[in-house]
This record gives structure tokens, sequence and C-alpha cells, in this order.
């Protein structure tokens, strides 16, 4: 079979300031260039050895004492440098350690964080990197260890951050221990009203508003009244409009009129078309779904998809005809070797297990050709699984393709071709060459090599 206009666009997209990511990324724009690459390249080449699996895998002590030694020593070479002012070095450790701590054990990785969150807290250190770094932070340690993610998220200064890392936590513990993570909803709500930033405190209580409008009947609607009210105490700009959009989305998930009151009050056009189009698939999601409607679920899906991503988990409630496939394809960000990951790992797994119970199409494949690749810029390996599965012979060759393409950018981009390939050999001797760069590069290096070994 072959699909002559399967191929993803590969211009570059890059994100608006009012764009908003999930809450735990804190809705931040591009980061600036910290070295001569973005240190968000170094996290990346750490996602492509699935720091997703890590969160469960056995790490053996050897390994993790190894690992623990090196950032320990990226710590250090960033502790050396004055906490005030612009620091290369700092920065990209902030970061670049983020997702890796979590993974240690013990009393290593309580020391190791503690050192951490003090150059994370230091005044040198952007907020909104800051607020980046943390959300890295609670993603992985929700995913290892959600006792260890609330220890440190109770102590945090930071109201915003806090915020964030009490939303991961709950959605992370939503099936397994549901009072738990209705509890760390409602801390997060604590921490939002206590953040000073009006645009962070609404930021933060609209997410918590849709946590709450999943998860408590008795909460939501106080808790979407307050973040609709602290939206609207903003300057009216286009970014307060997508805010107001967020807060439609979480009213129509359990009250239609509300959610219609509330979009009346977005004064940008496209994104009170947004606003309209969650209400209509939410609306269409409670009722029965027939025959007699299969027309009005097309129509509806096809236009919403057009707004934005966030469609998707209400498009996969559909039955996987062809136009709720196409559609699902349509939204998907373009797809280029250098891009950053745009859609979680949870909601592409999502995708892919909805994918598979449709029927053979052209649509399907293309979809599923998509989202293997999309899941290629988290992990590779996962990108390669996913493709290898595809019944187009195209598809898995395409993804194939692609894969090779993610690894020479992103090693290029990094300069750490032949780091990384005498790392697969001899280890302490790649350690000692990263001695040879600067202080910024050296870090970088050192973090890099950490989530190789602990991959």
């Amino acid at each position: 079979m072959n699909h002559p206009n399967a191929a993803s666009p590969t211009r570059t997209v890059r994100p608006t300031t009012f764009s908003l990511l999930p809450f735990r990324r804190m809705a931040i724009a591009a980061m600036p260039l910290l070295i001569a690459v973005p240190a968000t390249h170094a996290q990346n080449a750490l996602d492509s050895t699935d720091i997703a699996a890590l969160s469960t895998m056995p790490v053996s002590s050897e390994r993790a004492a190894q690992a623990a030694s090196l950032i320990g020593e990226a710590l250090t070479l960033a502790e050396r440098e004055s906490n005030q002012g612009f620091s290369r070095t700092r920065l990209n450790v902030v970061r670049g350690a983020a997702s890796l701590l979590p993974v240690l054990g013990g009393n290593t990785r309580n020391a190791l964080t503690q050192r951490w969150l003090r150059l994370a807290m230091a005044g040198g250190v952007p907020r909104e990197m800051r607020l980046m770094a943390m959300a890295d932070f609670f993603d992985a340690a929700a995913r290892r260890d959600p006792q260890f993610g609330r220890r440190i998220a109770g102590a945090l200064p930071d109201n915003a951050a806090r915020a964030g890392a009490f939303l991961s936590l709950s959605e992370r513990l939503e099936r397994r221990d549901y009072n738990t993570a209705v509890d760390f909803a409602l801390r997060a709500r604590s921490a939002a009203r206590a953040e000073s930033n009006p645009l962070l405190r609404a930021r933060a209580l609209t997410f918590v508003a849709h946590r709450l409008a999943v998860m408590s009947p008795d909460l939501r609607e106080e808790a979407v009244t307050e973040a609709s009210s602290n939206v609207r105490l903003l300057t009216a700009n286009r970014e307060r409009d997508y805010l107001m959009a967020e807060v439609v989305g979480a009213a129509a998930k359990f009250d239609i009129p509300t959610a219609r009151r509330i979009a009346n009050d977005i004064g940008d056009e496209g994104l009170k078309g947004l606003a309209q189009a969650r209400i209509n698939l939410s609306e269409i999601s409670q009722v029965s779904l027939t025959s007699s409607n299969t027309d009005r679920i097309a129509s509806l899906a096809k236009a919403s998809a057009r707004y934005d991503v966030r469609a998707v988990p209400i498009l996969i409630q559909l039955p996987p005809q062809s136009d709720v496939l196409r559609a699902l394809s349509d939204a998907l960000p373009a797809i280029y070797p250098t891009a950053e990951p745009a859609i979680e790992v949870s909601l592409l797994e999502r995708m892919w297990t909805y994918s598979n119970t449709a029927e053979a199409s052209v649509h399907k494949d293309q979809l599923q050709s998509r989202l293997a690749r999309l899941m290629t810029l988290h992990d590779v390996w996962r990108g390669r699984s996913w493709g290898k599965q595809l019944a187009w012979r195209g598809g898995r060759v395409q993804v194939g393709a692609f894969l090779t393409d993610v690894l020479q950018a992103r090693r290029s981009r990094l300069g750490a071709e032949g780091l990384q390939d005498l790392a697969s050999r001899n280890i302490n001797r790649a350690i000692t060459e990263t001695r040879t760069l600067t202080p910024s590069a050296r870090a970088e290096a050192l973090l890099l090599l950490a989530g190789q070994i602990l991959s």
C-alpha cells in the first residue's frame, strides 16, 4: 500500500508565548540558548534512552553510584559559579539534572536533590527556567517514587512550582489511590491561592479546576468559578482569552450551560471558536452514540481538531471511524527530526491503543505512522517498536528513516557523536574526555553520560 501524502510537514513550528502546555510544563515559551546548543537538546538525548522506562526499571547499585557521581560532579561545577547573575553552567545543571535525580535512591538521592534545589532557587536562575525544571523533576518523581516527590513538593518555597508538583502527583496517583490524588489536588489549590503573580495564580487555578472537574463532584463547580474569577482579573489580551478557553474546557466536563456562559467572555474570535469546539465535543461525549448522529460526530470532530491537540482526549471517546481517524491525524503537530516532543507519552499511548481498535484503512495507517514518529521524539526505541507493528510497509520504512534522522540530528547538535560512541565502549575514558571541555559544556556532558548509564 502506498500513501503519497502520508509524510508529515517539515516546517519548524514554535509555540507562541500564550500557548499552554499541560500545567506541569508551566506553559513556558521556548527556552533560550544556554550554550552553543540548547540545554533542552541534552535532555532530548536522555529522552531517547527512555526516561519513561526509567520510572520502573531497576537500577543496579553500581550503575546508580556511577551516575550519582557524575551528577554530583556537575552540581559541583555549577556551585562554583556565583549565585547571582547569568551562569550557563548553573542553568544547564538545573534543567539537565531534573529528570535524573528521581531515578536514584536512598540518601544519595536526597543529598543530591537538596543541592539541586539550592541551585534551582538561587537568584541567578530565571523563574521560568526554575518552573520548567521543577516540572521535569516532578514528572519523573511521580512515576518513580510518589512519596519522595510528595516530601520534596511539600517543602518547595515557590508556590507555582509547588502547585504544579502536586498536580503531577495527583494525576499519577488517580487510578491507584483516589483519595490521595484528591488530597494532592487540594494541596495544589492551596499553593496556587498563595501565588502572588496574578498570571501564574490564574494558570495554576485553571489546571486545578481541570483536575477537580474530573475527580470531585462536590468541589468542581467552586474550582471552575474560582479559576474563572482569577482569569477575569488579568489584563484583557490573547493570553487571558486562552486561559478562559481552558476554563471553558474544565466547565464543559460537567456543566455545558456554564461553559457556554464563560465562553461568551472570550474576546478573541479564534479562541472563542476553540472554546466552542470543546463544548461541542463534550456535549457529544455525554450522549449515546447512534447512527443518527454519525454525521454530526464526524463534522464536529473534524472542526475541533483544527483548533488544538487537547481535543484528542474527547475524540478518542468516539467510534474509530475514518473521519475521526483523519481528524486525529490532522490534529497532530508537525513532525521533524529536531522537534521537541509536543504531546505527552501517556496521550500518545492512549491514541495508539485507540487506533489499534480501528479496522484497516488508509487513515489508520497514516495515523499510526505519525504516532510512531511522535513517540520516537520521546523514545527512539519505543517509536521503532511501534513502527515495526505497522501493517503498511511504507509506514515501517518511514518510521525507520525518521528514527535514523532523529538520532543523527541530536548527536550532531550536541557535538557528542564521539563522546557517546566512546562511552558505549569505555565509560571511564569518556568521563575523562569531558575534562577537556569548558565548565558549562562539561556539566552538560556529565549529565548526558549519567543518563546513558542509567538507561
